[in-house]
């Protein structure tokens, strides 16, 4: 599905018009801080042998027991372009089962007249002060497919199922990731409007903000990660 001018242009439009949020920049800014202080996250570093339900198999790549999730592998470059090294150079890469990452969905919605956009304040073992405002669904495949044997992804049902749940796709295409360290992968970028006049329950990790309002905190020191950035990216 592509995404029509009329729609994106639509969606620009919302970045001149001077809507009422239903929170301001500082209140946001607060919310977020508070997490960060309250989430009380410890994290240490372990050699790699000793990470549970990962093993190295016969190919002396690093795999996840349920053979989901990603593998690490070693990649020879043999004859790259236009790099720093001219002869090639070996490194290890995350490769997800058939490439494809999974799903980064932001759902939108009117409030007071207003267009707001869920995000959610994510935590990420290797984020930048570990929690980072994020899409409303970011998950890998094995995620949604629970291999970890953990919870549902929340709100997944809108993007999946959109129609069923009275949602209108305005976006959904193939994104690219980052290639430095992942081996072909993509991820599944959707943006829905949720159309029913009902209201959608959240929990304290989640925020409804203005386009606008995500525009002017990418401006902030690395608070956006790269998958919100990406989906607000083509307006």
């Amino acid at each position: 599905m592509k995404t029509k001018k009329k729609e994106i242009q639509k969606l620009r439009n919302e970045l001149e018009n001077n809507f009422t949020p239903l929170h301001s920049i500082i209140e946001i800014k607060k919310w977020y801080k508070n997490i960060i202080k309250k989430s009380k996250i410890k994290i240490k570093s372990i050699p790699l042998k000793e990470c549970t339900n990962w093993k190295f198999n016969s190919k002396g790549q690093m795999v996840h027991n349920s053979g989901s999730f990603y593998k690490v592998e070693g990649l020879r470059v043999i004859n790259g372009y236009r790099r720093e090294i001219n002869k090639g150079w070996d490194q290890p890469m995350f490769t997800e089962p058939g490439y494809d990452g999974g799903i980064l969905g932001l759902l939108k919605k009117n409030i007071n007249h207003t267009p707001h956009y869920l995000v959610n304040a994510k935590f990420e073992p290797g984020n930048y002060k570990f929690i980072q405002l994020s899409p409303t669904v970011q998950a890998t495949f094995s995620n949604i497919k629970r291999s970890h044997g953990g919870r549902n992804v929340k709100f997944l049902e809108y993007f999946s199922k959109a129609k069923k749940y009275k949602c209108k796709i305005i976006f959904k295409q193939w994104v690219s990731e980052e290639g430095g360290r992942l081996k072909n992968k993509r991820n599944l970028g959707i943006l829905v409007e949720h159309t029913d006049k009902r209201k959608i329950i959240i929990s304290s990790d989640y925020k409804w903000l203005t386009l606008k309002q995500i525009k002017e905190l990418i401006l902030e020191n690395a608070m956006v990660n790269p998958h919100l950035r990406t989906l607000v990216s083509f307006i």
